[in-house]
């Protein structure tokens, strides 16, 4: 039975989750203090870490098929940064061990896996952004706290561009597939497919995104006079959230700069 609050307001209460009462900009600034803190240390425990949180805050928000595809993308490029980093780093000097006579080092493999972690706390932290936030609600809630429409649509871009590279992969490999072309039973035939088309690919995935600014200039959504869609959704301690993470990436960028100057 509706309550007389209900009644009146013509539609029922929907209950918000706890990732729907967080501001597009705090989930902002909460990506940049990750990688931030990703880049400051070489300290494998502190990556590990960095992971397990964003893991935990996808695990407990929402999961996408597209977050584990990118992840599949992004598992393969640390698996190739491994085997060059391992075999090719200009720092090595110790074997770790050896493959059918071919010696990894240990210094490529921990700079790899530094790499990596980077990477990963880079697309979990993003996955978190892009499944918990939609791109309407997000652009709308960037214009209204300042920012132009030119710098909201170079964050979304780049926030949606792996997405985006993940579906113009799928569509080329589907076409290779029907070609028979793309048999893809081995590690080496997926290598081979897909290598020949990584140029392609991000060539493509540039391509859709400036069309994409095209139309919208042609429709208008540049012009200074444009009334712009007010946010519905009310946002809890954003004021603070931003305060609180714009000081620690301040504190951080500071840090890092001052261990550079310090040859730390």
């Amino acid at each position: 039975m509706m309550t007389d609050k209900t009644m009146i307001s013509g539609a029922p209460r929907v209950k918000l989750k706890w990732y729907q009462v967080i501001d597009p900009i705090t989930k902002l600034l909460f990506i940049l203090d990750m990688t931030l803190l990703s880049f400051a240390s070489m300290n494998l425990l502190l990556q590990a870490g960095l992971i397990l949180v964003a893991t935990l805050l996808l695990l407990f928000s929402k999961l996408s098929s597209t977050t584990f595809k990118a992840l599949g993308f992004s598992l393969f490029l640390i698996c190739t940064m491994l085997i060059i980093q391992g075999l090719f780093y200009s720092r090595n000097q110790t074997v770790l061990f050896s493959v059918l006579g071919v010696s990894f080092y240990k210094e490529g493999l921990i700079y790899a896996t530094t790499l990596g972690c980077r990477v990963l706390v880079i697309i979990l932290t993003s996955g978190f952004f892009m499944v918990t936030t939609s791109i309407s609600e997000n652009a709308a809630y960037l214009e209204l706290s300042g920012l132009s429409y030119k710098t909201v649509y170079v964050l979304m871009s780049v926030c949606y561009i792996l997405p985006e590279m993940m579906r113009n992969m799928r569509k080329i490999q589907q076409a290779q597939k029907v070609r028979g072309t793309n048999p893809q039973k081995t590690l080496i035939q997926k290598l081979k497919s897909v290598l020949p088309v990584l140029i392609p690919l991000v060539i493509k995935t540039l391509d859709q995104s400036m069309t994409r600014s095209i139309s919208l200039q042609l429709r208008g959504f540049d012009n200074l006079n444009r009334t712009v869609r007010t946010s519905q959704r009310v946002y809890r301690l954003s004021r603070t959230l931003h305060i609180g993470l714009t000081g620690l990436a301040i504190l951080l960028i500071g840090w890092k700069i001052w261990t550079k100057i310090n040859g730390l």
